[in-house]
């Protein structure tokens, strides 16, 4: 298949289908900063997380629901619940943090 193939058939042929990869490639500086504040934010959450929100979180990522990982964990779905609101005050906390170093 043709990448300059008209991208939406016969109705627009000015339009090809390369363009559509183009416009919505990532921008390369964009992708390394994300990479950079994704390894700044493991780096963090691995000094604060305990072992429980650590496995949770993970689990989580992954698209286990909550009841899934209460039994995968051994434990009470609130319990799984806790430690998702747990992490997430701390992903508040800094990204809070973050902001007000970057205003200064």
């Amino acid at each position: 298949m043709s990448l300059y193939l008209p991208a939406y058939g016969d109705d627009e042929p000015d339009h090809e289908i390369v363009e559509q990869f183009v416009s919505d490639a990532v921008d390369p500086v964009d992708s390394v900063i994300s990479s950079q504040e994704l390894a700044v934010l493991e780096e963090y959450f691995g000094e604060i997380l305990s072992d429980l929100e650590a496995e949770v979180l993970q689990r989580y990522i992954e698209g286990q629901s909550y009841q899934e990982i209460a039994a995968e964990l051994d434990r009470h779905v609130k319990s799984i619940d806790n430690a998702l609101q747990r992490i997430k005050r701390k992903l508040d906390m800094y990204m809070e943090s973050r902001r007000l170093s970057e205003a200064v």
